[in-house]
């Protein structure tokens, strides 16, 4: 107790309180000298009051038996991290709006003995130093960690982005953030039903921190990333947000030298064997089956993108179809956009043969046995 009374402002009080006990006797110097006192006095019982408050968050944060930063009982951390272009501020009323609006909860700032709370454990004023602005969230399932750096996720982004991800989307993805923000449950592992419960508290936080500023979105326990999309906050909001790392957000770009002997050989096997597509698609009894794809080459000024294209028709020379994958580059289609393409921009062909096995894909094949 007497932590909170020992910077108690008793010497400007009492230098206050022997002009007002002979307040009947002042001249204009006693009045100033009033004043004067006055002013410090409040001056240091606001600092007397700002002291309290600190000493009180320090014990709500040492009750709250933090763990080391980035550990869980050893084992990997629950955590959803969102790799940013850009670098965030935040500060407890924001984080308070984000986890009452995901979850339903009602935060009572003002009440010190909240069992729910918001708790800002920066220093008093970040340096510049200070990369990482770092909140504790207290709700009735547990305890949480909400971090926001000024610093990319991995050092060196671009060169492990080259070197461990084949998807080129991903790929730009990863190499261009800056920053990341990230949800972390605090305290031991749980169990399974648990673990289900944290990521599902986790994915709605993030949902409702989700912006245009997000490039990717990563588990440190499985080890999976995949790009963002404001699609996936109906994923995030689930009873099993990890399940957006099932599958690519996108359809993957796999680049491939031009001057790749296989490759090369691949496509010009898809070229010589075009016929046998051609009269797989003729005999097709159902107009709607959507087992005839081909890919070809699209292109816009000096930029081209290989994509897929499901093929509806063949007229003179033309492939007819629908765009199957959403463009990395390119503006000026989109998955869904109705297609003509010349047949001279073919590049692979997939349908299914007389035993309905597929046949074709044969850069598919390729790109599989890439490193």
């Amino acid at each position: 107790m007497w932590e909170y009374f020992k910077k108690f402002p008793i010497l400007p009080l009492i230098i206050v309180s022997i002009p007002l006990i002979r307040l009947n006797k002042l001249g204009w110097p006693g009045y100033t000298a009033l004043a004067l006192a006055t002013v410090w006095f409040c001056v240091s019982l606001i600092r007397w009051l700002m002291h309290c408050r600190d000493l009180r968050k320090q014990e709500r944060v040492e009750n709250a038996h933090f763990p080391e930063e980035g550990a869980i009982g050893g084992d990997p951390l629950i955590s959803l991290v969102y790799f940013l272009d850009e670098a965030r501020e935040a500060d407890e009323e924001k984080i308070r709006d984000c986890f009452s609006r995901a979850l339903e909860i009602k935060f009572d700032p003002s009440d010190e003995n909240a069992s729910e709370f918001v708790l800002d454990i920066n220093p008093p004023k970040m340096s510049k130093g200070d990369r990482i602005q770092h909140f504790m969230v207290r709700i009735p399932s547990g305890l949480f960690n909400v971090l926001i750096s000024k610093d990319p996720y991995i050092e060196n982004p671009k060169e492990f982005a080259k070197e461990s991800i084949r998807d080129k989307r991903l790929r730009s993805a990863v190499e261009r953030h800056g920053a990341w923000i990230s949800v972390d449950l605090m305290g031991e592992k749980p169990v399974a039903e648990r673990r289900d419960e944290a990521y599902q508290i986790i994915g709605k936080a993030l949902a409702a921190m989700a912006g245009p500023d997000c490039l990717a979105i990563y588990s440190p326990e499985l080890q999976r990333c995949n790009e963002f999309d404001l699609n996936l906050i109906d994923v995030l909001q689930s009873n099993d947000p990890l399940a957006l790392f099932d599958e690519p957000t996108f359809e993957p770009v796999i680049e491939v030298s031009e001057d790749d002997p296989r490759m090369s050989a691949a496509v010009e096997e898809a070229i010589e064997r075009w016929d046998e597509f051609v009269v797989a698609f003729a005999k097709r009894t159902d107009p709607e089956d959507d087992r005839y794809i081909v890919k070809v080459e699209f292109c816009e000024g000096s930029r081209s993108e290989f994509m897929w294209v499901l093929v509806t028709g063949l007229e003179n020379e033309k492939i007819i179809g629908s765009l199957m994958n959403d463009p990395h580059e390119l503006v000026g289609v989109h998955r869904g956009s109705p297609v003509e393409i010349n047949l001279d921009r073919l590049n692979d062909w997939i349908c299914p043969g007389d035993d309905e096995e597929a046949m074709g894909g044969f850069t598919l094949k390729i790109l599989t046995e890439e490193d």
